[in-house]
């Protein structure tokens, strides 16, 4: 058993969220800076959902980069996780939140 670090209510290691508020835990030990590192320079080939713990779309990312036509999908997906990292820097627990 843990305690929130929002709420400070007791839940289960287990659990993904507080069952109380909602609060999604998230490893301390990732760095923002690194991550956004890992996204400028080879963020095209998923580096930074590697890093971020989301294995399953960075492998998608990985694959779609290896084509054409999903190099364009893959440079939109970049983009977009560019903007999301930059309006959360001060909430690194939405960028390293497995969801």
């Amino acid at each position: 058993m843990i305690y929130c670090r929002d709420c400070g209510a007791r839940h289960s290691d287990k659990a993904k969220a507080c069952p109380k508020c909602g609060y999604v835990e998230y490893d301390l030990t990732k760095s923002t800076v690194i991550y956004l590192l890992l996204l400028w320079f080879i963020g095209l080939i998923g580096a930074h959902r590697f890093y971020a713990g989301k294995t399953g779309s960075a492998i998608v990312m990985l694959i779609l980069t290896c084509t054409i036509v999903g190099m364009l999908i893959t440079c939109v997906w970049w983009l977009i996780d560019l903007i999301y990292a930059i309006c959360n820097l001060g909430h690194p627990e939405n960028i390293f939140a497995k969801k």
